[in-house]
């Protein structure tokens, strides 16, 4: 049989670790050399990029990557420095950006286009041969928008796939921490902007801690989009005792976090946590859709974002994924004009009730559930186009 190719179509950083990271791992399971599959990721242009996406994307060894720049050139039939090869047969899969990119690509290279939708608003609906979703309730909502039932596959939540973690004694000896002293992990985030402006944040929570707690130990968790070295110039090296990788949160008996995949990964390993959304200093934080643009109109810019960010906060009922899913606060939430102070006191109320913190652990997992939506698309694609 020839080979058959996927081309997968995301840009954030979350989408690149929570969806694309599985995908590309159960198509490696399918692929032999009797019958290859070939892996083609493309890029499409995204103002919430990190600026370091190629970097992780070469971890996931696909076998072409189209970044947004030669992506603009190809999808306009304007010549590129190199040529970018496709198989005869093979199928077009979105996972993250605007539904749009994925029909024009499936459109140039004459492709059925597929899609797994993970929270955002469904289009294209006669184009796409069938729309992958999380859940029964996310299915409801295609159908009383008219989408065709036998277009729409409940699946699970790809995200659960990309979760791997590290034994919790495992962790602790790995870096010499105490079991007896409370290990508080903060995540900054990935893109620029998000971490300029939550490092500084964190180190003063962690002043403040160690002030009141002697002992307590910081563990930064730093993003596979950025680097160690990168964060080391910025930070404080009194403050953070570790700094690792998200597998290595079970150590922690509380995690800090900002609104993004990050919250549904902690979730779903059954850390418990408290999620962060500080609206104190907009300048650099970027909005979506057609608010980007307003928002970069000279003078009015700021108070049009300022105005923006407070409606989208009073209107937006969770922020942190599992709630979201869950219908309810699972994981704790603060957000707005947040103090150093408010964070503190609810981290010590955490720490101080074990019994509490343990159950929003317990909570958190449990609302996430289990999932094998990796194998579901991938399987249900191949079989659809007898593979």
């Amino acid at each position: 049989m020839e080979s058959f190719e996927f081309v997968l179509v995301a840009n954030g950083p979350g989408e690149l670790s929570s969806l694309v990271k599985p995908i590309v791992e159960q198509i490696k399971k399918y692929s032999t050399k009797a019958n290859p599959i070939k892996t083609t990721l493309v890029q499409p242009p995204c103002q919430f990029s990190s600026g370091n996406e190629m970097q992780y994307i070469k971890t996931l060894k696909v076998n072409q990557i189209i970044p947004a720049e030669e992506y603009r050139k190809w999808i306009l039939s304007i010549p590129t420095k190199r040529e970018l090869k496709f198989k005869y047969r093979g199928v077009v899969l979105y996972l993250g950006g605007d539904l749009m990119h994925a029909v024009l690509i499936s459109k140039k290279l004459g492709y059925k286009v597929y899609a797994y939708l993970h929270g955002q608003k469904a289009s294209w609906k006669n184009i796409f041969a069938k729309f992958f979703v999380q859940d029964e309730k996310t299915k409801h909502k295609l159908l009383k928008n008219r989408f065709q039932k036998d277009r729409i596959k409940v699946v699970g939540d790809l995200m659960l796939n990309s979760i791997e973690s590290k034994p919790k004694a495992e962790v602790i000896h790995k870096w010499q921490l105490s079991e007896n002293k409370p290990i508080v992990a903060m995540l900054p985030g990935s893109r620029d902007w998000e971490i300029d402006y939550m490092l500084p944040f964190y180190e003063d929570i962690g002043r403040e801690l160690k002030s009141i707690i002697p002992g307590v130990q910081l563990m930064l968790i730093i993003s596979p989009f950025t680097t160690l070295s990168k964060i080391e110039k910025m930070v404080d090296e009194d403050i953070f005792d570790v700094m690792t990788s998200i597998d290595s949160i079970t150590a922690a008996d509380l995690v800090l976090t900002i609104p993004g995949t990050n919250t549904a990964q902690i979730a779903a390993i059954g850390a418990p946590a408290l999620m962060l959304f500080p609206l104190n200093k907009l300048d650099n934080v970027p909005l979506e859709g057609l608010l980007y643009y307003i928002t970069k109109i000279p003078f009015l810019g700021k108070m049009i974002k300022r105005f923006a960010a407070d409606i989208i906060n009073r209107k937006t009922k969770f922020f942190a994924l599992p709630n979201i899913k869950a219908g309810r606060m699972v994981m704790p939430e603060i957000r707005g004009n947040i103090s150093i102070e408010e964070v503190v006191e609810e981290v010590l109320k955490l720490l101080n009730n074990a019994q509490k913190t343990k159950q929003i652990g317990h909570n958190l997992k449990k609302a996430m559930g289990e999932s094998d939506a990796a194998e579901k698309i991938v399987g249900g694609i191949l079989n659809e186009n007898s593979f």
